[in-house]
């Protein structure tokens, strides 16, 4: 019954699914490292040169 079940599921919809997630949360990321201000995209590039640890969002 179980066996009957599973080989009747059609996954080929599933694929479909995950790439439509892809290509959103993708065009989401993009849009929202576009909106950033040009001080956050400094403070942001600046992390990796700095000594101290500091949060770039606390400002």
């Amino acid at each position: 019954m179980i066996r009957d079940l599973v080989s009747s599921l059609d996954y080929s919809v599933c694929a479909e699914i995950a790439l439509a997630l892809f290509v959103g949360t993708f065009a989401l990321v993009f849009f929202a490292a576009f909106r950033l201000s040009n001080s956050a995209t400094d403070r942001f590039a600046s992390i990796p040169l700095s000594d101290q640890p500091e949060d770039p969002r606390s400002e």
